[in-house]
């Protein structure tokens, strides 16, 4: 991953737009990749319920209190880390109540514009600038329908994208592309933890750190590798 000594060290990010936890961390996230020399690549992948569809229906007795509990614990988690937090309306996947049967794909118009917008501005290197407007719009609980009216195009413009170009690329012009791009992202992720496709994760030289809560470890491991502080 690196390729001279002179390089910056280099993460993988994997992140879904549906996941509350990497919402969680997106100030994290863009701290790391103000305050260090480091490249933080963002890759974009299908939530759990678009990647395996019977996913809910293979764990739904534990469900009962999964659904119950990750209510209290992103909220607690968001407040922890002074993070403004109500999940989206709607959700990005539709679904039936208490994580039920998962809409095929084609029906999933939501998070296929999400993510597949995710991954053409990361491919322009706007990815991060579009989280930090997309996902918080979403996230922060100041906006009901973020799908309706211009919403969306708003915070994809205050990136500094073409809002109406993106969405029409992606959704119109090439979706097979980019969905190409997405799948490459998750076969990666499978790779870097064996078939884990818990998001967010981190993986620094195919070693990866699991979840919101392991960045503190993640930056520990980067300084054992060198990692320094912009301008020193």
């Amino acid at each position: 991953m690196i390729t001279s000594k002179d390089a910056p060290l280099e993460v993988d990010v994997f992140w879904s737009m549906r996941s509350p936890y990497c919402y969680i961390s997106l100030d994290r996230i863009l701290d790391m990749r103000e305050k260090y020399d480091l490249k933080m690549n963002f890759r974009p992948v299908y939530p759990i319920a678009i990647r395996d569809t019977a996913f809910f229906t293979g764990i739904s007795k534990y469900m009962g209190y999964r659904v119950p509990y990750q209510g209290i614990d992103t909220l607690r988690s968001a407040q922890f880390s002074n993070v403004p937090y109500a999940y989206p309306d709607p959700d990005p996947v539709i679904q039936e109540p208490d994580f039920g049967p998962v809409k095929p794909f084609k029906d999933q118009v939501l998070i296929q514009k999400l993510t597949r917008t995710a991954v053409a501005a990361a491919q322009t290197d706007k990815g991060w600038e579009y989280l930090n407007q997309v996902s918080r719009m979403m996230w922060n609980g100041t906006v009901r329908g973020w799908d309706q009216g211009t919403h969306l195009r708003d915070a994809i413009e205050r990136a500094g994208i073409d809002a109406d170009a993106l969405i029409d690329e992606v959704m119109n012009k090439n979706p097979k592309k980019y969905d190409d791009l997405i799948e490459a992202n998750q076969a990666l992720q499978k790779k870097n933890l064996a078939g884990h496709t818990g998001v967010p994760l981190f993986t620094f030289n195919d070693e990866p750190f699991f979840g919101q809560d392991r960045i503190d470890q993640l930056v520990w491991r980067l300084k054992q590798f060198g990692l320094t502080e912009r301008g020193e």
